[in-house]
């Protein structure tokens, strides 16, 4: 009913009942749309954020894997040059290294790894891979190459959250467990592609993403320094590296502070 402030005569109207289900079910179709877009909204704008910080990430990891293909390129020509003047100086065999090798270590410098001596980096003496008295201690190298991209266990200054560590190397670099342990995961990972994750037996787990190829199996005992997979450019990656961490009792800790940076190598 329509009441007017004048003397006119009220006027009433009558509306049918499914006018008005129809302006109800109207109403809630409109607000669960806008929901429904607020939230999507939400989400493009954070999935933006995130590529836009992938790609910052995948063009530093381009520029370390060209300064690693440069440096193995470089290495092969001291190489030869070092072998022409051995021969020149009727040098036959060299007194430095296993076997009188002159080279020895060049190679591992480069980013190919030694599998007879895989894993030598560590925090003290009494901790080295091969020697450490606690052998479920992740204490040691996965692979050698350069670390392109440190530990960020929270957001902040521009930083995104990163829980381990990224090493660059040429895909196919051998990639070795840290510690004793079994193989808890073997499969594919939406962000890591090919992920490995070994459960120490105590409260130590380590990740290893990005891989070419698995060379274990979930349920798979493995010992520390064992080769256990090949890097490679596998899920949100657009360069090779490897994505290790470290974690305590479920939470990360910085790998870093577990391995000498000078053995694995650290770029500028």
């Amino acid at each position: 009913m329509v009441v007017s402030e004048s003397t006119e005569q009220p006027r009433s109207f009558r509306l049918p009942i499914w006018l008005i289900r129809l302006m109800v079910a109207l109403i809630v179709i409109f607000a669960v749309v806008f929901v429904f877009g607020a939230v999507t909204y939400s989400r493009l704008m954070s999935r933006a954020a995130l590529v836009d910080d992938l790609q910052m990430e995948n063009q530093i990891l381009r520029d370390y894997t060209e300064r690693v293909h440069k440096l193995e390129k470089d290495l092969k020509t001291n190489r030869l040059l070092l072998q022409k003047m051995m021969e020149l100086a009727g040098i036959e065999d060299a007194p430095y290294g296993a076997g009188g090798d002159l080279m020895a270590g060049l190679d591992s410098a480069a980013g190919a790894y030694d599998p007879a001596a895989p894993l030598q980096a560590s925090v003290s003496d009494d901790a080295k891979m091969g020697g450490s008295k606690d052998k479920t201690f992740p204490d040691g190298i996965p692979m050698q190459g350069y670390i392109s991209r440190g530990f960020s266990p929270s957001e902040s200054s521009g930083v995104r959250m990163h829980l381990g560590i990224d090493i660059a190397a040429k895909e196919g670099t051998p990639i070795y467990a840290t510690a004793s342990g079994k193989v808890e995961f073997a499969g594919w990972d939406e962000a890591l592609g090919n992920l490995i994750i070994i459960d120490h037996m105590d409260e130590y787990k380590t990740h290893y993403g990005h891989n070419r190829a698995m060379l274990v199996s979930v349920g798979e005992k493995v010992n520390k320094g064992e080769l256990i997979a090949l890097s490679g450019n596998s899920g949100n990656s657009s360069a090779p590296h490897l994505h290790y961490e470290v974690r305590k009792n479920g939470e990360p800790i910085d790998p870093a502070t577990l391995i000498n940076l000078e053995d694995i190598g650290k770029a500028d």
